[in-house]
C-alpha cells in the first residue's frame, strides 16, 4: 500500500475527483434511487418516478465525469512511473549497465505501470464509493430488517476473506504470466538482433520451434492466469447471487407476514444490486495490491542501485504544460593538456579492471593504447570519460580537477566512437546528427572526414537512405565510419576511438588517419588500435597488460 499511497499524493486532484465522482456514482445515486423506488411503489408517487429518472440521469454525468478524472489520473501515473523507471536506468547505466535484456526491459518499461494503475489504483477508487455505499447502506437495511441484512452481507464477509486468502497465488500467477510474455518479448528482440546469425547458420527451423515453445509456455501460463482470476471472481458474484436468492425467500415471507413493505423490498432490491459488485471488487483490490508489488520488483531489478521507493517518487512530468528548456551544450573550452593520474577501475563481478594508469595527453598529440584482449584498454577509456565508476584517481582538464567525467567529458569538450556503434533505425543524416543542428557542408565534411563519401555517393538517397535497425542495411566498415562521422561533425577537442579500424581495410585506415591528421595539429586523439599505421601516426604508444601500463613507447 505505500507505493499506491505515494502515488496518490502525487495524483492527489485528478485521484480524488475520481473518488468523488465514484461516490457519487456508486454510493449517492444508489442510495437515492433505493428510497425513490419504496417511496414510488409504497405510496405510488410520481414525484418519486421523476427523482428515478433524474438520478439515472445524474448518473451519467457522474460516469463521464470519473472517466475524465480517470484519464488524466492515469496519464500522469503511468508518466511517473515511466519516468522514474528510464531515469533510474540512466543513473545506474555506468555501474550496472542494463541488467536484463532490451526485450525483457521494454516488455517491463511498457506492461507493469498499466498493471498498477489498471489493478489496484483502479480497483481502489470504485471501492471507496461502493465501500461508502455499504456502510451506510448497512444502517439503513438493519433498521429494516437484521437478518435479511445478515443475509445480504455475508457473501461482502467471504468474498473478502477467500479472496485474501487465493491472492498471493493469484499474484504469483499474474507475475508468471508476465514474465512469460516478457521472455516472449526479449527472444524476439534477440532474434532480431543476430538474424544475420540464423540466416548463415540456416537455423531457422530451430527459431521457429523455439520461438513456438516459448509461445506455448507464455499461452498456458496466461490461460492460468486469466482462468484463475475469472474464477475468483465468478466465486464472489454467484455468493452475492445466493444471498440475493435467500433475501427474496426471506422478503416474500415478510410480505406475506405484513412485516415487510412492497417499498422495503424494493428497495433491499436496488441496494443488492449494487452491492453484488462489492465482493468482486474487494476481491480485485486485495489481489491487484499483491501484485503490484510483484511489478514493483520487476522494475526495480532495471535499477538495481536505486531505492525501491524511487520508482514511486515524486518527480516532474509535464503534462499538458511546457516542458523546461534542455540544458545548452557546456561552451567550448580549448584543451592544452589533460592528465590522469593514478586510475582505478576494477570490475565488481569480475575483479578486473585497469589499475594506476597515469598518462598525459597534450595538444595535437596522437595517443595510441594497446595490449592483449582483456587487457582493459576499453575500460580505461570508458573510466577516463565517466562511462563507469572509477574507484580511485584523478583526470584534470588544463590543470582543473574533473569533478564528475560523465557530465564534463561531452561535446564539445570531447567526443567518443565506442568499439560497438549503435545506429538507429533513421536516415544516416539523422544518426550523424543525432539532433545537432547543422547546415549539409559541415554534414559532408564530417562524412568525407570519415570516408564514407564515396559510399554516400553510392547509396540510393544519399545521406537520406535509411540504415535500418542497429545499421543492419550497412557493412561493419559504413557502420564505424558513420559513427566516426557522427564524431567529427561536433568537432571537438579531444577525439577518443575504440578501435575504430577494425572493420576497415588497410587501405580506408590510412585515408582515414591522414583525412584527420590533415585537419590541423589541434586535433587530440586518444585510440585503441593495434594497427601499425596507428602506431606510425602515435606520439606515445600505452602498452597494457592486465589492467596496468606495461611500458610507453
Amino acid at each position: 500500500m505505500r507505493y499506491v499511497r505515494r502515488l496518490i499524493r502525487f495524483t492527489a486532484r485528478y485521484f480524488w475527483s475520481c473518488v468523488a465522482a465514484g461516490v457519487v456514482l456508486f454510493c449517492v445515486v444508489p442510495l437515492a434511487l433505493g428510497f425513490a423506488t419504496r417511496a414510488f411503489f409504497d405510496d405510488l408517487s410520481f414525484t418519486a418516478l421523476a427523482v428515478m429518472v433524474a438520478l439515472q440521469l445524474v448518473a451519467v454525468i457522474a460516469d463521464v465525469a470519473i472517466s475524465r478524472g480517470w484519464s488524466g489520473f492515469s496519464y500522469k501515473t503511468h508518466a511517473l512511473l515511466q519516468r522514474n523507471l528510464f531515469a533510474g536506468i540512466l543513473r545506474g547505466y555506468r555501474r550496472h549497465g542494463l541488467p536484463l535484456p532490451p526485450g525483457d526491459a521494454l516488455a517491463r518499461f511498457r506492461e507493469d505501470p498499466v498493471k498498477i494503475t489498471f489493478g489496484s489504483m483502479d480497483g481502489i477508487c470504485d471501492l471507496i464509493g461502493r465501500g461508502t455505499f455499504a456502510a451506510i447502506a448497512v444502517v439503513v437495511m438493519w433498521r429494516v430488517d437484521p437478518l435479511m441484512t445478515v443475509a445480504a452481507f455475508a457473501p461482502v464477509v467471504a468474498g473478502a476473506l477467500v479472496s485474501d486468502a487465493l491472492g498471493t497465488r493469484a499474484s504469483r500467477y499474474g507475475a508468471a504470466a508476465l514474465d512469460a510474455t516478457t521472455g516472449l518479448s526479449r527472444y524476439l528482440g534477440e532474434v532480431v538482433n543476430g538474424q544475420l546469425a540464423v540466416r548463415v547458420g540456416r537455423a531457422q527451423d530451430r527459431v521457429l520451434d523455439r520461438l513456438a515453445a516459448i509461445g506455448e509456455t507464455r499461452r498456458r501460463l496466461s490461460l492460468r492466469d486469466r482462468v484463475f482470476a475469472d474464477s475468483l471472481d465468478g466465486l464472489n458474484y454467484h455468493l452475492v447471487h445466493v444471498s440475493t436468492g435467500v433475501v427474496l425467500l426471506l422478503g416474500a415471507s415478510r410480505i406475506r407476514d405484513g412485516a415487510f413493505s412492497v417499498g422495503d423490498f424494493a428497495m433491499f432490491v436496488v441496494f443488492l444490486d449494487q452491492l453484488t459488485f462489492l465482493p468482486a471488487e474487494i476481491g480485485r483490490v486485495i489481489t491487484e495490491l499483491k501484485r503490484t508489488a510483484v511489478s514493483v520488483d520487476r522494475m526495480h531489478a532495471l535499477v538495481p542501485g536505486e531505492a525501491r521507493d524511487a520508482i514511486v517518487a515524486p518527480a516532474p512530468v509535464y503534462l499538458g504544460t511546457t516542458t523546461p528548456p534542455i540544458d545548452a551544450p557546456p561552451a567550448r573550452e580549448r584543451l592544452d593538456r589533460l592528465d590522469v593520474t593514478g586510475l582505478t577501475c576494477v570490475h565488481p563481478a569480475s575483479g578486473r579492471g585497469v589499475e594506476n594508469v597515469s598518462l598525459t595527453l597534450e595538444r595535437g598529440t596522437f595517443t595510441v593504447v594497446t595490449g592483449r584482449v582483456g587487457a582493459g584498454k576499453t575500460t580505461l577509456l570508458h573510466a577516463l570519460l565517466g562511462l563507469l565508476p572509477c574507484q580511485d584517481g584523478e583526470v584534470r582538464w588544463n590543470g582543473r580537477p574533473v569533478e564528475d567525467p560523465g557530465a564534463f567529458f561531452v561535446p564539445p569538450r570531447s567526443a567518443f566512437t565506442p568499439q560497438v556503434p549503435r545506429l538507429f533505425s533513421d536516415p544516416l543524416r539523422a544518426n550523424v546528427l543525432l539532433g545537432l543542428e547543422a547546415d549539409d557542408e559541415v554534414v559532408t565534411a564530417a562524412v568525407r572526414s570519415a570516408v564514407l563519401d564515396d559510399d554516400v555517393r553510392g547509396f540510393d538517397r544519399g545521406l537520406d537512405t535509411l540504415v535500418g535497425p542497429r545499421g543492419v542495411k550497412l557493412s561493419g566498415g559504413q557502420v564505424q565510419r558513420a559513427a566516426a562521422a557522427r564524431t567529427f561533425v561536433r568537432v571537438p577537442e579531444l577525439l577518443v576511438f575504440d578501435d575504430l579500424s577494425s572493420a576497415l581495410d588497410a587501405s580506408t585506415e590510412a585515408t582515414l588517419w591522414s583525412r584527420l591528421f590533415a585537419r590541423g595539429g589541434d586535433v587530440t586523439c586518444l585510440v585503441v588500435s593495434h594497427s601499425p599505421t596507428a602506431f606510425a601516426h602515435a606520439d606515445q604508444v600505452l602498452v597494457l597488460d592486465d589492467g596496468r601500463v606495461a611500458e610507453v613507447r
